[in-house]
């Protein structure tokens, strides 16, 4: 009777040599995603001008790969990434970033970088607070425009991409593709970076300016 009820329910038994082992794939899948490996390609393609099916030629490998690739469906063998690194002009260094972890990622108060507005970016009275230190692997950019009055940015240069921006204190008029909007400090906005803008301090006093953007362009 005992192995008669063992036969009977022997077949529901999964064949544990048939089952796979879901952890390997859970604790794979993760890694690639912080890696963001397509994310970086693409980042790194649009900073260099460089068309999918430009990139898919000098790696040797199709335009719908490149595509696959960057849209994060396949993760790229290591001798494939290598020569996506090198194809786009990088080392796996910098196409990579910091270490996240790194101390180096902490800006204090008043030690951050002041740069001024890039020569590609016609305007006066502006200067730039970088809240993420300059580097090639980055995919974020953030900084704080510090705006003197009357300072004006003219940015007719388009790309993919979005930019956010957030008006700590001052007054300013900004202007997207054309149409203008005035701004009081607690104010934002966002817009597509494939749309012409500029922006002027309309007001008496300095004006600080939180702007985040991907890809990283100034």
């Amino acid at each position: 009777m005992a192995n008669s009820t063992n036969q009977k329910t022997s077949p529901n038994k999964p064949d544990r040599s048939k089952v796979r082992n879901p952890t390997t794939r859970v604790a794979a899948e993760p890694r690639s995603g912080e890696l963001q490996i397509g994310a970086r390609v693409k980042h790194a393609r649009q900073l260099a001008g460089i068309l999918m099916r430009e990139l898919a030629a000098k790696v040797g490998c199709t335009e719908s790969m490149i595509s696959k690739i960057e849209a994060g469906h396949v993760v790229p063998s290591l001798p494939m990434l290598q020569r996506l690194v090198a194809a786009l002009g990088r080392d796996l260094s910098s196409f990579f970033g910091s270490d996240p972890m790194s101390p180096g990622l902490i800006l204090r108060a008043g030690q951050r970088p002041l740069v001024k507005t890039d020569a590609l970016r016609r305007g006066q009275g502006v200067s730039y607070e970088r809240m993420i230190a300059f580097a090639a692997g980055n995919l974020l950019e953030a900084n704080i425009h510090v705006i003197e009055p009357n300072g004006t940015r003219n940015d007719p240069i388009t790309h993919q991409g979005e930019t956010l921006a957030y008006l700590i204190e001052g007054q300013m008029e900004v202007t997207i593709e054309g149409t203008a909007y005035a701004l009081s400090a607690g104010d934002s906005y966002h817009y597509k970076n494939h749309l012409t803008s500029s922006y002027r301090n309309t007001g008496a006093t300095t004006a600080r300016l939180i702007m985040v953007n991907t890809p990283q362009v100034h």
